[in-house]
């Protein structure tokens, strides 16, 4: 029997796991901390558990709704968010008046009420989603050109671009991804635009209770049904090479992990720590994870000890402000939560990370007071997560030629998966973390036996270039009518 090491139990680990034990290897699970699921999982603070950070589950999941489909976990559907708008952009007025409502794509009629939506002047609004279809209008051929620029240079390339315009964007797409869209690849944005544009219904999903035991602990429950087990406390410190193959993988106990393949799941930070001098000497483009970028998404989780009225039951984003703050109130969703439990991401936390954490924390506290009515009176108990530890793979202009493939073509029994690895949702997302371990399951099944009846991972489906390059012509003259209205300042 053919086998095989996985370091990294997190989402993707356990993924490809459980399709090598199907595939006949036997399979050795290596986890360096004492749980499982990684940025998908919850790690007890407080008493409580408490996500990296809340999830999302668009209709273009596909291959994590499969998942959870073969759990039997239901999702709760949304079709709209908001954005909240500050208390100094509306004076007296009570909170539930500050909210804006946006829709997903659903029909002409959602996307009227978008534009129309106050979120900005609707020329300027009728603009951006004319870029979105703009963008996905380029050729699939210019992916080289696309990924070498970001989103904010291929909108200041078109004609109609504005300051307000790419303020829109910029937002957006900063609160969306983590990335900033001076930063994020052009193609990366294509591509995922693309995703939610066709799969449409439903807009997203959350689950009904936390991410630990919603959906790690069913998934951890079916490994050890198929006898898969996970050495916990286990961290690999070396790779060791024989030839031009690895040998083995020694942990931090001095421990030596042999087998035929070696699959790594661990997260970039991890990743490239490990990719020492032998390594690199027979695969120099190893090297090149060190020009990969990863950046923090904070998370902020606050029990309140009263119940505010008139929250949505969607996520908020902040209309501005300095952090790229959102949230969701979990108690209109979660079990055994009687008062107001607000669960919120910071998407720009570069700027606070050197400070201590209490000092990080009072300024994000800061922000949030100047958009929702708590005070520190209000808080029965918080629990602040930097995440500098643990920052999530940021998909940057040129880094796709930096990613590795799921098989390392020089090393013949190394492979790699996770949502920085290569695949086809490119964003860094639970989606491409199962994504790149399916792909990279069924990699290892071929090297072994020359063919593989594991399935590859599903892509979900885009609208073709063609309509695209239709639906911007059939749109052209009401966009030049719109940007002449827009520079004569109808709509402010």
């Amino acid at each position: 029997m053919r086998s095989v090491v996985i370091v990294g139990a997190g989402l993707a680990g356990m993924v490809a796991a459980r399709g090598l034990k199907r595939a006949g290897f036997h399979v050795t699970l290596l986890e360096s901390t004492d749980s499982a699921g990684g940025k998908a999982g919850s790690k007890l603070q407080n008493g409580r558990l408490r996500e990296h950070g809340y999830h999302i589950f668009p209709a273009w999941y596909l291959n994590v709704r499969n998942l959870l489909g073969e759990l039997d976990i239901d999702l709760i559907d949304f079709d709209r968010f908001y954005y909240l708008q500050p208390k100094a952009e509306l004076a007296n007025q009570p909170m539930a008046d500050r909210f804006m409502v946006m829709y997903g794509f659903n029909s002409f009629t959602t996307v009227i009420k978008n534009i129309f939506s106050g979120l900005a002047p609707w020329p300027e609004v009728f603009l951006q989603a004319y870029f979105v279809i703009d963008a996905l209008a380029e050729r699939m051929s210019r992916r080289y050109f696309l990924d070498r620029i970001s989103r904010t240079g291929l909108l200041r390339s078109r004609w109609y671009a504005s300051n307000d315009i790419a303020s829109l964007e910029g937002e957006s797409t900063l609160k969306a991804s983590a990335v900033p869209a001076y930063e994020m690849s052009a193609m990366t944005a294509r591509l995922v635009t693309g995703y939610w544009l066709k799969n449409r219904k439903p807009f997203l999903s959350i689950l009904r209770d936390d991410m630990q035991q919603a959906f790690i602990q069913p998934l951890l429950d079916k490994l050890q049904s198929e006898s898969i087990e996970i050495e916990y406390n286990c961290p690999v410190t070396a790779i060791e090479t024989d030839g031009d193959r690895i040998g083995a993988v020694v942990c931090g106990d001095g421990s030596r992990k042999l087998a035929d393949y070696f699959l790594f799941t661990t997260p970039l930070e991890v990743t490239r720590k490990l990719m020492q001098k032998n390594l690199i000497s027979l695969d120099p483009d190893l090297g090149n994870f060190e020009h990969l970028e990863a950046a923090p998404m904070t998370a902020i989780h606050i029990s309140l000890n009263r119940k505010i009225e008139g929250l949505p039951e969607q996520h908020v984003f902040f209309k501005g402000g300095r952090y790229g703050l959102s949230f969701i109130d979990q108690s209109q969703h979660w079990p055994g939560l009687d008062e107001t439990e607000l669960s919120f991401i910071s998407s720009n936390f570069i700027p606070l990370k050197d400070l201590d954490e209490s000092a990080q924390f009072e300024m994000l506290f800061e922000e949030i007071r100047q958009y929702v009515d708590i005070t520190m009176d209000d808080i029965a108990d918080y629990t602040f997560q930097s995440n500098l530890q643990v920052p999530l793979f940021i998909n940057t202009v040129a880094a796709w030629p930096n990613r590795p493939d799921v098989s390392c073509s020089t090393i013949g029994n190394l492979f790699f998966a996770g949502d920085w690895v290569r695949n086809d949702i490119d964003l860094a997302c639970m989606e491409g973390a199962v994504s790149s371990a399916m792909n990279a399951a069924r990699a290892i099944d071929q090297s072994a036996h020359g063919a593989s009846q594991l399935p590859a991972a599903a892509v979900p489906r885009r609208f073709s270039t063609f309509t695209m390059m239709l639906a911007k012509a059939l749109l052209f003259p009401f966009a030049l009518v719109i940007w002449l209205l827009a520079r004569l300042g109808v709509g402010r």
